[in-house]
C-alpha cells in the first residue's frame, strides 16, 4: 500500500500508530506531573497558614507587655489559655485593654466587675455546652507590692474566675 511517497508495509504502519500514541501518553504525563506540582504546592502553602494561625493563639505566644518586669520563680507549670489580667504601673490591663490606673480600680472597681461579667459570658456564649472553667492568667509587675496584688486577685472570685495561675518567669538557683 502506499500513501503519497511513502510506501506502508502493515508492520511500519502499526509501528508508527503505536509512536503516535506513545507521544500523546508522555504528553498528557508531562501535564499531569505539571498539575500534581501545583496541588503540592498549594498543599504547603495552606499548611504554612495553618500551623502559623495555630501557633499565634497557643498560650505559649502569651503576650507580656513591655511595662511587666514579671517576678522570677524556681518552678511552674505550662500557661494555659486563660484571658490575661496585667496589673503595672500604668494600670490595669484585662486582654491588653485599659481598665484603669490600680487605685482607681481599687477605689471603684464597678468598671472591672462589669468587664469580667462581660467576659465571662462571652465565654459561655462561645462553649455553650462546658461549665465555666474561671481561668484567668495574672501578670503583675514584680515592683507591685503583694498587698495591691492579693486585692485584685481577691477581686476574681466574685465573678467566678476561682483558677488563677500567676505568669512568672523561671529563673535557677
Amino acid at each position: 500500500m502506499q500513501v503519497g511517497s511513502q510506501i506502508i508495509v502493515p508492520g511500519r504502519f502499526q509501528k508508527h500508530l503505536v509512536a503516535r500514541q506513545h507521544a500523546k501518553r508522555s504528553a498528557k504525563r508531562t501535564i499531569l506531573l505539571a498539575l500534581s506540582l501545583t496541588s503540592m504546592v498549594d498543599m504547603f502553602s495552606l499548611l504554612v497558614i495553618f500551623l502559623l494561625q495555630t501557633f499565634s493563639t497557643s498560650p505559649e505566644m502569651l503576650m507580656v507587655s513591655k511595662e511587666v518586669k514579671l517576678p522570677v520563680a524556681q518552678s511552674g507549670r505550662e500557661i494555659v489559655d486563660a484571658p490575661v489580667l496585667a496589673v503595672t504601673k500604668e494600670g490595669v490591663f484585662l486582654d491588653q485593654k485599659l481598665i484603669g490606673q490600680v487605685d482607681q480600680v481599687l477605689q471603684n472597681p464597678d468598671g472591672f466587675m462589669e468587664r469580667l461579667k462581660n467576659l465571662r459570658e462571652l465565654w459561655q456564649k462561645t462553649h455553650p455546652q462546658q461549665k465555666f472553667t474561671g481561668e484567668m492568667n495574672l501578670q503583675a509587675h514584680k515592683e507591685i507590692s503583694s498587698a495591691v496584688v492579693a486585692k485584685i486577685m481577691g477581686m476574681l472570685p466574685t465573678q467566678n474566675y476561682d483558677s488563677i495561675q500567676l505568669i512568672v518567669t523561671s529563673g535557677g538557683n
